[in-house]
């Protein structure tokens, strides 16, 4: 992807307005993570919902099979819903965002499709907060249960008055390679940094492992409310230094 198009990704970011609408990299995280309504084949197997618990709006009609259930499941029932502020990964930092958890009855208890809710079976879902989705903003062109992001790392840090960042990526050890911004493109809209890893020289060589390098990147205004991205167009996490 060339860096324009990767811009023009984000070309419909509504950055002027207030509050600045969220920008999910991630669903929940931490202790209070669970699978997401987005995720509700790894809880539900495709069985359909009933609840005889009152429910936000909306929130029943999400948790039916899309498409319909392609092999017989007995349905699940809804057993309680209460309001929780789970952690999310926005592309300024970590925070808590109402949410509802559901929990059911009548859920196989089979291990959970997903990778990241690991164990005999997973019989709660998280859904975020309708006036709180409503407020998020992510490109339509992108998979919505991709959220992007660095993996692993940190977030980037602004510091000089959000002039300048300071972000640590995954590249070769330092021994083998120069690693540094090559380039920043700016629009009223996102910041976008092209990284290069250039090996030295005298390198012949260069082991297949993975390190943390930190590089710096001046701006030439504050980043202000713009989006931080990656070349791809996927968002960088940043938080003030």
């Amino acid at each position: 992807m060339e860096p324009a198009e990767a811009l023009a990704l984000w070309d419909d970011f509504p950055v002027d307005r207030q509050p600045r609408p969220i920008v999910l990299m991630s669903y929940a995280i931490g202790p209070g993570a669970l699978p997401m309504v987005e995720d509700k084949v790894s809880v539900l197997h495709h069985a359909a919902v009933v609840s005889d618990v009152e429910l936000p709006p909306g929130l029943l009609e999400a948790l039916q099979p899309n498409p319909a259930p392609h092999w017989h499941v007995d349905p699940v029932r809804v057993r309680s819903v209460r309001r929780v502020y789970p952690e999310f990964r926005t592309d300024r930092g970590h925070r808590p965002l109402p949410a509802y958890r559901i929990e059911f009855e009548g859920v196989a208890t089979r291990r959970s499709l997903e990778p990241k809710f690991k164990g005999s079976g997973v019989r709660s879902m998280l859904a975020l907060d309708p006036d709180v989705e409503a407020t998020t903003w992510w490109p339509a062109v992108f998979d919505s249960s991709y959220r992007g992001g660095l993996r692993g790392l940190p977030p980037a840090v602004l510091t000089d008055g959000g002039r300048t960042i300071r972000l640590i990526v995954h590249g070769s050890p330092p021994a083998y390679t120069d690693v540094q911004v090559s380039a920043v493109l700016e629009t009223p809209i996102a910041v976008l940094l092209q990284i290069q890893s250039t090996p030295y020289d005298w390198v012949e060589v260069i082991p297949a492992v993975a390190v943390g390098r930190l590089v710096t990147a001046t701006l030439t205004r504050p980043l202000g409310a713009r989006v931080l991205l990656q070349a791809d167009g996927i968002p960088i996490s940043v938080v003030p230094g």
